[in-house]
C-alpha cells in the first residue's frame, strides 16, 4: 500500500493507496510533525551552476515505483485470468503509481523555474495527450456512473456486485478483490517515501536559511510590482484556468528572481539534508520496505506462472 500526502494553508492528509484491500483510506496527515530534525547542509552551487543537486530519497523512490509499478502489473494480469476463467474479457491496462506525480509535487515546491514554461503557460503546466486512467478500485472507470454503462454480468465479475444493486450476499468475490487478496495475502504494504518526502518539503519551505532567501526573492519582485512573501504565494493565487498575460507576466519574473537570489539550489541543498536526516530516523522501515517488495514480487511471479486465479 502507498502512502501519499496532499497538504494545504487548512491543514493535511494522507491517502493510503492500494494494499490488500485494494481501497483508499484517508486520514489526518503528518508531515512536518515533531520537532525540527538536526541537519548537515552540504555547499550551495551558486546560481547558473551545472552541478546536480542529488536528492537522497530519490534512490528509494525510484526502486518503490518500478516495484509498485511491477506490482500493479501483476494486479492487472491477475485480474485478467480470472475475468477470463469466468468468461470475459478485461483489457485494462495497470496504471503507473498514483504516488509519483505527488512526490514530484512535494520534491519541488519552489515551483517554475523553466523561463519558456513561465512565458508559455504561467503557473500551469502543459497538456498532457490522452486521458487519465480512473480509480484502480473502479477498474479504471472515471465513476461507478462510467461502470455501469458496461454489461451487468461483466461488472457482477469484476467487482463482485453491479452499482445499484440491492445489497444482499455476494455469490463470489469480485476479479479484483480476489486478485488483490492473492497478491497481498502476506499482509498490506507501507511505504514511507512519499511521506518523508512531503516531511522534507516542509521543513524545507519553513527552514530560517529559505525564509531569507524567500524574502530576497520577494524583495526582487517587489522591484518589478508584485508583491508576494514567496513562491508559494504567487503560484497559489486564484489564477484563471485560461493563462493570461499578467499570470506569464508574473511567473516570468518570479524565475528571473529565484536565479537572481539563487533560489532553486539553496531550495534543493536545504531539503536534500532533511530528507537525509528524516532517512536516518526510518532506516529500519525503509530496508523493511526493500525486503517487502521483495517477498510482494516473488509471489506475484509464482501466481502469474501458476496461474493460480481460476473459478473459486
Amino acid at each position: 500500500m502507498g502512502i501519499v500526502q496532499v497538504g494545504g494553508e487548512g491543514g493535511s492528509f494522507v491517502i493510503a493507496v492500494g494494499g490488500a484491500g485494494g481501497g483508499v483510506v484517508v486520514g489526518p496527515g503528518l508531515a512536518g510533525s515533531g520537532s525540527r530534525p538536526k541537519i548537515t547542509l552540504g555547499p550551495i552551487p551558486p546560481a547558473g551552476s551545472d552541478q546536480v543537486i542529488n536528492l537522497p530519497l530519490n534512490t528509494y523512490a525510484d526502486v518503490a515505483e518500478v516495484q509498485q509499478t511491477t506490482l500493479a502489473e501483476a494486479s492487472t494480469l491477475l485480474t485478467q485470468q480470472c475475468m477470463a476463467a469466468r468468461g470475459f474479457v478485461y483489457s485494462s491496462q495497470a496504471s503507473p503509481s498514483q504516488i509519483q506525480t505527488l512526490f514530484q509535487t512535494a520534491e519541488y515546491g519552489f515551483g517554475v523555474t523553466s523561463p519558456a514554461d513561465a512565458s508559455t503557460y504561467g503557473y500551469g503546466q502543459p497538456k498532457s495527450s490522452g486521458s487519465q486512467p480512473g480509480p484502480a478500485f473502479l477498474g479504471g472507470f472515471s465513476s461507478f456512473h462510467d461502470l455501469a454503462k458496461q454489461p451487468r454480468a461483466w461488472v457482477e465479475a469484476l467487482l463482485g456486485f453491479a452499482p445499484g444493486a440491492r445489497i444482499g450476499r455476494v455469490r463470489q468475490p469480485g476479479c479484483m478483490q480476489q486478485a488483490s487478496r492473492e497478491l497481498y495475502a502476506q499482509g498490506g504494504l507501507s511505504d514511507p517515501v512519499p511521506q518523508i518526502a512531503f516531511q522534507a518539503s516542509q521543513w524545507t519551505q519553513s527552514d530560517p536559511l529559505v525564509r531569507v532567501v524567500d524574502a530576497a526573492w520577494s524583495r526582487c519582485m517587489a522591484l518589478r510590482g508584485y508583491h508576494y512573501a514567496n513562491p508559494q504565494q504567487a503560484a497559489d493565487r486564484s489564477w484563471p484556468a485560461k493563462t493570461t498575460p499578467a499570470e506569464t507576466a508574473t511567473a516570468t519574473a518570479d524565475v528571473q528572481c529565484k536565479q537572481q537570489v539563487n533560489l532553486p539550489n539553496t531550495w534543493l541543498t536545504v531539503e536534500a539534508a532533511y530528507q537525509a536526516a528524516l532517512i536516518r530516523e526510518d532506516l529500519a522501515t525503509l530496508t523493511s520496505l526493500q525486503s517487502s517488495f521483495s517477498k510482494l514480487l516473488t509471489r506475484a511471479e509464482f501466481l502469474l506462472t501458476a496461474g493460480s486465479l481460476g473459478v473459486r
